[in-house]
């Protein structure tokens, strides 16, 4: 406790104190705004740094031999810290390993300053690290310690010289691979590292002292203070500002800077390569450059570039942008200038003029494709309706009787014909629907009758498949104003496909509510139900859920996809829910007034 209340703080005691402040404050700056590789291993060696500086003034403070004896050996922990951390730091800065916290460099970290501090602590057991010879001397600034360094001292520091030349062999490594606008960076490192060890070799080799004491903190301090003035002055630090120079210089689009005046600034390597002698000098204007000339003193003048249009150069195509530099001290004018970059879209616009020609193809071949199926149909109605009508012809005995087997067969024929007859009305109305040709023919509908109506059209299909067709009103009595064919064709397609999916001896329910503003037909089978997912399958163009069943009982995929359609058109909605094994309902929305799209 003497050695904490015997101090005599002079002016140099004073001043080191204030330099320890500054440096602390300095590092909390540093921690809180600053990201780099190895900052952890630079707030350690920061850390020890001001260690050792605390250490100073206390001994500078302290009068006895006894008391600067002990802050000197409190200093040793940093002492053997500080250089360890500062390898270590640059080592991770220029070299930027992979992995963390490696065994080696935690024995280094703490196994090699706790192995100082034991032999520093018990010193004045065997005298290894200061002799016994050990003095205190006077001069005119005051008293100071003539240390009798022991055997252990040099052996200590010794071996903490070999990471400070392991760090300069680092650095010479790191300015031989470094791009040149790094190097000078790099060598003011070096030049900080070196400092430090000229004054202690000086202090160990010759004994030279700045006010009697070891100079190597005092330039660790000096050396810490100017890295860290170079962390605010210097981008080489700055891992954000490094990366927005290698965006600048590695880009391969062309990147002009200019001043606010209009004036050449700087470029990066592909702008030079791109405009070649015809650059200007820093300081000239760049309203004579080949073709974006006019833009940058539209720019200049206006704030704003005078061309939109992309920027052919050779076989390549650029699209102008212009971002302001906005100066960090605000004033009544803080435009600094522009950067303009030339951004490369010559691969975007070759892919989008092959998609506008892909689409105009895609056009042509779907105009080719439905004009084929218009006049296919067409062609096929007129030979399929004098086929049906001969067949039906023959089968009511109008032409005579025909023997068994040959009516099974005119049977088989008319059936198919029928499926044929289907499917070319089908194709037609989806050559209608894609080409918004359908027309609707709105008037007033009792809902009821009509449910009614078309029921009683699907009573023979329902008998020869002996299922049950019934309708439950819930006594709704509405009208809608709808095309009454095309509403048919929608509720019929789902009716059929009812009968269809319902096995014999089923049943099909047809019943309506109301719904808000929504009229809800729903249409309930006892058939096999549709698997979970199946919307693109049930409502898709030449599409059907994959079943036995399906594939039994035919259809050409179009029929719910056109129902969906038409619906859609009248300003309505089919919607379906369903278990597997247990049926489906559909349900058809239609609004009490519809009106067309």
């Amino acid at each position: 406790m003497t050695c904490l209340t015997s101090l005599e703080f002079t002016f140099v005691p004073a001043a080191i104190a204030s330099l320890w402040v500054f440096g602390a404050l300095v590092l909390v700056w540093v921690v809180r705004n600053h990201r780099f590789a190895g900052k952890h291993a630079f707030v350690w060696a920061f850390v020890a740094m001001l260690w050792w500086l605390f250490a100073v003034v206390f001994d500078f403070a302290s009068q006895g031999l006894s008391c600067k004896v002990g802050w000197s050996l409190a200093a040793w922990p940093a002492i053997s810290l500080l250089p360890i951390a500062w390898a270590f730091f640059v080592f991770d800065y220029t070299l930027n390993p992979k992995g963390g916290f490696s065994k080696v460099r935690l024995c280094c970290f703490l196994g090699v300053p706790v192995l100082v501090s034991l032999i520093a602590f018990t010193n004045g057991q065997h005298h290894l690290l200061y002799g016994a010879d050990t003095y205190l001397t006077q001069d005119g600034t005051g008293a100071f310690v003539d240390f009798n360094h022991g055997a252990v001292f040099y052996v200590i520091a010794a071996g903490l010289y070999i990471f400070v030349l392991a760090t300069l062999g680092v650095l010479a490594y790191a300015i031989l691979k470094a791009e040149k606008n790094i190097r000078p960076f790099l060598a003011v490192l070096a030049i900080i590292t070196v400092a430090p060890l000229v004054a202690n070799v000086a202090y160990v080799g010759w004994e030279v002292t700045i006010l009697g004491f070891d100079p190597t903190p005092f330039m660790f301090g000096a050396a810490f203070l100017a890295f860290s003035w170079l962390l605010s002055d210097n981008r080489m630090m700055d891992t954000e500002a490094l990366g927005r120079d290698l965006l600048f210089y590695a880009t391969h689009d062309p990147v002009i800077i200019m001043d606010a005046l209009g004036q050449f600034a700087g470029a990066n390597s592909s702008a030079r390569e791109l405009f070649e002698d015809k650059m200007p000098e820093r300081g000239e204007g760049l309203g004579d450059l080949e073709k974006i000339g006019p833009m940058l003193r539209s720019l200049a003048a206006t704030g704003e570039l005078g061309c939109a249009e992309p920027i052919r150069f050779g076989d390549r195509i650029y699209d102008p942008r212009a971002l302001p530099i906005a100066s960090p001290i605000q004033t009544t004018r803080n435009l600094l200038g522009w950067t303009v970059s030339l951004v490369d879209i010559t691969e975007r616009e070759r892919t989008a003029e092959a998609l506008r020609e892909a689409v105009v193809h895609a056009e042509a071949a779907n105009r080719a494709k439905t004009e084929f199926l218009a006049v296919i149909s067409h062609e096929l109605r007129t030979p399929m309706t004098s086929l049906k009508g001969g067949l039906d012809l023959v089968l009511h005995g109008v032409v005579g009787e025909v023997s068994d087997p040959v009516r099974n067969l005119l049977n088989i024929a008319q059936k198919n014909s029928v499926r044929l007859q289907r499917l070319i009305d089908d194709v037609l109305d989806l050559q209608k629907l894609d080409l918004n040709a359908v027309k609707f023919k709105l008037q007033d509908l009792d809902l009821i009758d009509f449910l009614r109506e078309t029921m009683e059209e699907h009573e023979g299909h329902a008998a020869k498949a002996k299922v049950a067709l019934s309708l439950v009103t819930n006594d709704v009595h509405a009208q809608v104003h709808t095309d009454p064919y095309r509403l048919k064709q929608v509720v019929g397609n789902v009716l059929s496909n009812a009968v269809k999916f319902s096995p014999e001896g089923g049943e099909v329910e047809c019943s309506v509510q109301v719904i808000g503003t929504q009229l809800r037909m729903s249409i309930q089978d006892s058939g096999i139900g549709i698997p979970e997912n199946a919307e693109d399958q049930v409502f898709g163009r030449f599409n059907q859920v994959d079943s036995s069943e399906t594939r039994a009982s035919g259809g050409s995929g179009l029929g719910m996809h056109i129902a969906k359609l038409l619906i859609e058109r009248m300003g309505g909605a089919i919607s379906y829910e369903s278990r597997l094994g247990e049926g489906t309902t559909f349900h058809i929305d239609i609004p009490f007034s519809v009106r067309a799209l």
